[in-house]
């Protein structure tokens, strides 16, 4: 076993694991001098392994995958796929099932009490959880190991070599009961601040994969992949309605032992302040907010280097920090999402938030490839004229103000411009071209400032092309979720430390609350007011039903940008497929000048998003039904099916 230990051992010295925030603090002495009876003899020189353990679970921390939906884009091009991410690395099921021995042979030593000793084996199960959590979402069945198998091991080939895949629903049980071993065994506290597992992590992550084993059990058949495919007349790529029930019943189990602990709060609560909300759900992601915070991920670790990378990537090309090559603007938000987000009334009650651009009220007209002579554009269209360009999004949910950054919006002390055309009197509108025109003696820019340090989004396209959008939106709106807003412009971050929240009680509130509209189980009140608290955190006042539509909309609303729309699509078999026949675009609201009377005012065509408009994509958006479970790696060499794309 020496082999196995000198493996972790070494990926050990090579983690960054003093951590400000203190995830593993009790290790006495120098790492680097420990011999290996002491790294497996104390409390210490286990935390350090431990630390191992935790380094593979594959959360998803900042992930962009929204980008591949219709909700957002990548702001260089249009993708739209089935993205999930997976985990196939069985050295490190290796290393964390090797973790597991050595806790219980510490404790028969007696080099660790029984509560660390249960703490640290309930911890190494909850991460091996999520390994295989991972693993089933994207490939199905697979090898379920549980010991090192260190006869086999030859330190070239999978660990699971010969070992058959279960099949789907025995991998999806697998990961169930270890969550219930893991919460048994864990604390209901580890210290403040630490982002060790808990039981309520353990079973936040239960009510996740309970909820996405029902949907995959009820939605399989929306997209049946035949049972001509090896691994799905062997059950390794296959799941039926009739186990979806069990599946829901044990994730409102799940999320009920959260919700009855009392330790959980949405952070800051129900409010009729719109501004007061915004504020709330900005702060939300800035730093750990301990009420709502079940389980996540620390980017402090002590090193001026430390970074999560959003800000960098992800800041306006107004007020972004400096660095070389930091491709920023990178994240940009198309119409399908804003108009999402609900709007409020006059009592604060919701209306549909569909952003008004014409006064007929056809909002489902999209312009295509407005660029060219073979355009769409209506110019007789009866477009609204709105005196400023943030007028249109004014009204809208809380959250869209603290999440999304649109033309108009103040941010780091900058008005945010993003402006796609302008319109003469007598003229035809003109898109996407850097001119400037003067106007009555004004001088006004068709992408809203003389230069490109002026705006956030659009580029010339006859000089830029449709692919070179990097540092500037492609659709006129950007992200503003997990940005750091207390910085002035010229010194904002390079770098952000902000945590990643992996699970928040807001999901297990939808979680419940899916659960129930899906299956009538549990109870429709605590359903309705899981519902409806995420809502008045938001400053809605009033009341929705639990219908699944309603918490649909809200996961959404209330996940944009976190990635979860993706695994929502994933998990209800829901992405366009190419089986439908039809054309499936990306969409924005344009922000237009329009100066044909000689009155700056703004109107909003509705386009679609050029980089996958017809004539550039002609096939448009859509994904294959194979694509739902990813390929397996070496499947030939480790005796294994392949799944139905390998076929």
């Amino acid at each position: 076993m020496k082999k196995i230990f000198t493996y972790t051992f070494a990926i050990v010295l090579g983690l960054s694991l003093c951590s400000c925030d203190k995830l593993f603090d009790s290790l006495e002495g120098d790492l680097t001098k420990m011999s290996e009876e002491d790294m497996i003899s104390s409390t210490a020189g286990l935390e350090r392994l431990l630390s191992d353990v935790y380094s593979g679970i594959p959360m998803d921390a900042f992930n962009t995958k929204d980008e591949s939906t219709t909700l957002a884009s990548y702001s260089k091009k249009c993708d739209y796929s089935i993205n999930v991410t997976g985990f196939w690395n069985y050295k490190k099921m290796r290393s964390i099932n090797y973790f597991i021995l050595q806790i219980d042979d510490a404790l028969a030593k007696g080099s660790v009490t029984k509560p660390e000793h249960d703490s640290m084996l309930g911890e190494a199960i909850f991460a091996r959880a999520y390994c295989y959590f991972a693993m089933v979402r994207r490939y199905g069945g697979v090898p379920i190991v549980t010991v090192p198998l260190d006869d086999q091991y030859d330190g070239d080939k999978n660990e699971g070599l010969y070992i058959p895949r279960s099949t789907e629903k025995e991998t999806w049980d697998f990961v169930i009961s270890e969550l219930d071993k893991a919460a048994e065994l864990l604390p209901e506290d580890q210290g403040a601040g630490s982002y060790r597992a808990t039981k309520w992590a353990a079973l936040g992550l239960q009510s996740r994969v309970a909820l996405y084993a029902a949907s995959v059990s009820k939605y399989w058949h929306e997209e049946t992949i035949p049972s001509s495919y090896k691994a799905v007349a062997e059950k390794l790529t296959y799941m039926e309605a009739s186990y979806a029930d069990a599946y829901y019943a044990k994730c409102i189990e799940a999320c009920e032992k959260i919700m009855n602990s009392g330790k959980f709060s949405l952070y800051g609560g129900a409010t009729t302040s719109v501004a007061k909300a915004k504020e709330n759900l900005t702060n939300l992601f800035l730093d750990r907010q301990e009420c709502e915070f079940i389980f996540g991920k620390s980017y402090k670790d002590g090193t001026a280097d430390a970074d999560n990378g959003f800000d960098r990537s992800n800041s306006p090309n107004q007020a972004h920090g400096g660095g070389t090559n930091a491709g920023w603007g990178n994240f940009s938000v198309t119409s399908d999402m804003i108009d999402l987000f609900d709007d409020y009334d006059a009592n604060g009650a919701r209306v549909d938030g569909t952003v008004k651009t014409r006064n007929d009220g056809k909002e489902d007209v999209f312009f295509a490839q407005i660029i060219n002579k073979a355009s769409t554009f209506d110019k007789k269209a009866d477009f609204i004229k709105y005196d400023n360009p943030q007028d249109p999004f004014l009204a809208k949910d809380a959250r869209f103000q603290a999440w999304v950054l649109y033309p108009g919006a103040e941010f780091r002390g900058i008005t945010i411009v993003a402006q796609g055309g302008i319109w003469r009197n007598g003229k035809d509108p003109e898109f996407y071209q850097d001119k400037s025109y003067e106007v009555n003696g004004v001088t006004y820019y068709e992408l809203g400032a003389s230069s490109k340090a002026g705006y956030s989004a659009f580029l010339d396209i006859s000089k830029e092309g449709t692919s070179n959008h990097s540092y500037f939106w492609s659709t006129g709106y950007g992200i503003r979720k997990f940005l750091d807003v207390n910085v002035s412009a010229d010194k904002s971050p390079e770098k952000s430390t902000n945590p990643w929240c992996d699970i928040r009680y807001a999901e297990i509130l939808l979680n419940y609350a899916e659960a129930y509209a899906e299956s009538g189980k549990g109870s429709a009140a605590t359903a309705k007011k899981a519902l409806n608290d995420i809502r008045h955190r938001a400053a809605f006042t009033d009341d929705i039903e639990p219908t699944l539509d309603n918490v649909l909309h809200e996961r959404r609303v209330e996940f944009a940008f976190e990635g979860v729309e993706s695994y929502t699509l994933w998990r209800r078999r829901a992405y366009f497929s190419t089986r439908s026949g039809s054309q499936l675009r990306k969409h924005t609201v344009l922000p237009v000048l329009d100066l044909r009377d000689g009155t700056p005012k703004y109107i909003f065509p509705r386009v679609n998003v050029y980089q996958g408009d017809v004539n550039l994509s002609a096939t448009g958006l859509n994904t294959d039904l194979l694509d739902y479970y990813g390929s397996i790696s070496n499947y030939v060499e480790n005796g294994l099916t392949p799944n139905p794309s390998q076929e």
